[in-house]
This record gives structure tokens, sequence and C-alpha cells, in this order.
């Protein structure tokens, strides 16, 4: 018979411990030991390339990881800026509905590099955000993303209202962005046509 530890062991390497220790470490952090930020000021969150991050060659941030980092960015922001808080019992979630990244140079192997993340744009349903990752030692700006959070169960107005105590003015929309939501838009027609 395999032991209970034998077991736990395993499905413990099976879920990646690491990812949810990070996640854990990294909202404790973002709640109590980071200071609150205004929900349209960008947030930076500090990182290097780990073994854990590189891709097959060996030598730089595979581009999955990116995403993953680019998630860390957006829960820090969004507990910095306290955007749930102000909601009280109220079922709120905010799922990622599409994304888009531009890699521009690699963050190789034991590289720090910093993650900007930043509202841009919010539309009647939808939260925009602007990431970017930077190495430190040039300030390279090496990615650049634009990602479409979807508020289900209230608007990005009301979130943006309830932990600012009144209604913000919408930026206008960066001319790239707008690009890429009309292609996103055109996208989601297709799909459906299809159906």
């Amino acid at each position: 018979m395999v032991e209970f530890s034998t077991v736990a062991i395993g499905v413990l390497l099976s879920l990646e411990l690491g990812y949810f220790v990070k996640a854990v470490v990294y909202a404790f952090g973002s709640r109590f030991l980071l200071p609150k930020l205004h929900p349209l000021e960008a947030s930076r969150l500090y990182g290097i390339c780990t073994t854990r991050d590189i891709d097959f060659l060996l030598n730089h941030i595979n581009n999955a990881r990116y995403l993953r980092a680019m998630d860390f960015g957006r829960v820090d922001h969004f507990t910095r800026a306290r955007l749930l808080s102000g909601l009280g019992g109220k079922k709120v979630q905010v799922l990622v509905a599409a994304s888009t990244i531009r890699y521009r140079k690699p963050v190789y192997l034991f590289m720090p590099y910093r993650l900007e993340s930043q509202i841009v744009y919010w539309d009647e349903r939808n939260l925009y955000y602007r990431q970017n990752f930077e190495t430190i030692h040039d300030n390279f700006l090496r990615a650049t993303a634009y990602v479409k959070l979807t508020v289900l169960g209230s608007s990005p107005d009301e979130l943006l209202t309830a932990c600012l105590s009144e209604s913000p003015e919408r930026p206008t929309i960066p001319n790239d962005l707008e690009s890429w939501m009309l292609y996103v838009k055109q996208n989601s027609e297709n799909l459906k046509k299809k159906l």
C-alpha cells in the first residue's frame, strides 16, 4: 500500500506548489506591506528570470511565463488599489477575456526585470490593462501587452467609483488599444457566425 505522504507529495508536485506559494506571498505583500495605489496609477513588481522560467533553449523567459507574471501584476494592482473592497458583499468576478503581447527582446536567464501594470481604459463591461516588462539594468522595454478584463456582477465604473468615492473621467483610448479592440470585436463576430 502506498503511504499517505507519498501521495501527498505527488499531489503537491503535480499542482506546482511554487505557483501557489508565490500567489500567497504576492497577495499578502500587496495587501499589507506595499502602499495603497490610486486605481489609475501604475503598479510595479520586480522579478528575475530563473531556471523555472526559461524555455527549451535554456536561456530566456518562456512566452507563457510572461502571461503568468502578468497575472501577478494585475493581482498586485487590484489588491493595492482596493478595487473590490468598496463593493461590500456583492459577488463580482473579473475574468481575462482577451490578451495580446508583443515581444521585443528576450529577458535572459538571471536578468532582473520590472513589470508595470496599469488600467489605461474601460468601457461599459471591461477594464483594459497595459502591462510592460522592462529590464532594470538598461530600462529597455522587452515586452508589452494589453489585457481585457470582463467584469461580471458589476461594472468598471462601479468598481472605480466604489474605491474612489467619485466617478473618474474615462481616459482617451490609446490608438493601438483601439485597433486591438476592433480586432477582438471582429473576431468575436466571426466566431458567432460559425456557431
